[in-house]
């Protein structure tokens, strides 16, 4: 069986550095359950804004709960539920690969709740009475956000719950590495593209929306063309179960 080894540019499992991205996740939601509970306190019982258009004017209200605990429930949402998902998934790759990915995946949530605390500061602080454009910040954040998303994907292994998951990446070892190694720098494109469309309330949602949709579909494209050059190659592609271990 011919797979890929090349982990030059892959985490290397780090039980210390791993409880510490973990005590850094229990730290931003609670601080994000202190600015909901902050928020809840001082602003009137009103309907708040909790959606705005892409010229930064609000469109969209709900009750003050919403408002201020909406982002912390979905922070705690989303570490639930990749729990759940890494829980139960089948495993793929070898006990390295797991914990590689473990570890991978802890980041992302961390990136991923940051991103949430944003939103969450800033729709308060728009409920506060201070101006300025609401979607500059969202589509700043955004855009930021798959930057911080493409330093990570090429250092995710072959797993079935977070990455360019194609018939094709998860059946060949090299494909899933060329096909996020440049998913990797395409994200970043993305993010680096969408920072000067923020400012151009015109380019904000297209600056980021066609250079996504492009390049997922360009991704999901180059995996199955790595995979027939694999085959022409002669390269056997694994079968389930999916485990190089056994």
């Amino acid at each position: 069986m011919n797979t890929s080894r090349d982990t030059g540019d892959k985490i290397t499992p780090r039980p210390g550095f791993q409880s510490a991205i973990d005590w850094l996740i229990w730290a931003i939601i609670a601080i994000q359950l202190i600015v909901a509970v902050y928020g809840f306190a001082v602003l009137p019982d009103a309907a708040m804004p909790i959606h705005w258009g892409i010229d930064g004017r609000a469109n969209g209200y709900g009750p003050k709960w919403m408002g201020t605990f909406l982002y912390p429930l979905i922070s705690i949402g989303i570490y639930v539920l990749i729990r759940v998902l890494t829980a139960v998934g089948p495993r793929l790759g070898g006990r390295e690969d797991i914990t590689a990915n473990l570890q991978v995946r802890k980041i992302i949530v961390t990136i991923l709740m940051l991103f949430m605390l944003i939103i969450q500061l800033s729709t308060i602080a728009q409920a506060l009475g201070v101006g300025f454009d609401m979607s500059l910040i969202v589509m700043l954040a955004l855009s930021v956000l798959f930057i911080a998303l493409g330093n990570y994907m090429g250092k995710l292994r072959r797993n079935f719950w977070a990455g360019i998951r194609t018939p094709w990446s998860l059946t060949s070892a090299p494909v899933w590495e060329r096909t996020h190694r440049l998913g990797g720098w395409l994200f970043v494109a993305v993010g680096l593209i969408g920072i000067p469309c923020s400012f151009i309330p015109a380019l904000r949602l297209w600056g980021i929306l066609v250079p996504l949709i492009a390049s997922v579909v360009f991704l999901y494209i180059y995996s199955y063309v790595c995979y027939q050059q694999q085959e022409r190659a002669g390269h056997e592609s694994l079968s389930p179960p999916f485990n190089e271990d056994n």
